[in-house]
């Protein structure tokens, strides 16, 4: 019974490690969207295309991170392995992309470690499909035959 208890507590535990990974990637999706906000502001106020890119990129770090936030709430494995490639690319970001990125990989390897992510491949079915005659293999039948076996 005990044992039960303590998988539930470490299920939730797990569970609430990985919603915090994915709110900071919301957090992360409103600093995207304050950039884009800068960008824009820098746009109108010089009118340089130059000056485009910056919002635009903020605009689309903005969505992709507010895009992996919500799948990492709901346990996607792409977005976990997204969030500990962030994490490390992060931790070179001083002082506080290391901060950030320590915290993502600390609690997603918390939610790993629970069982929260499902499985990377998927069980073998138990009942066994008997092959039939048109799915086996053929065997090897070369079709030329060396010069040496035809004059024989």
């Amino acid at each position: 019974m005990k044992l039960t208890i303590a998988g539930e507590a470490l299920l939730r535990r797990g569970r609430r490690f990985v919603q915090t990974a994915g709110l900071i990637f919301y957090g992360l999706a409103a600093q995207g969207l304050l950039t884009a906000g800068v960008g824009v502001y820098l746009y109108f106020d010089g009118e340089s295309r130059g000056d485009l890119l910056l919002p635009a990129t903020g605009a689309i770090l903005a969505v992709c991170y507010a895009f992996v936030g919500y799948q990492l709430r709901r346990h996607r494995l792409w977005a976990r392995n997204f969030g500990f490639a962030f994490a490390g690319i992060s931790l070179f970001a001083f002082p506080v992309g290391t901060i950030l990125g320590a915290v993502i990989a600390l609690c997603l390897d918390r939610g790993n470690r629970a069982g929260i992510f499902p499985r990377q491949r998927r069980p073998i079915p138990a009942v066994a499909v008997p092959a039939t005659e048109e799915s086996a293999p053929r065997p090897l039948e070369p079709g030329l035959a060396l010069p040496s076996e035809q004059a024989g």
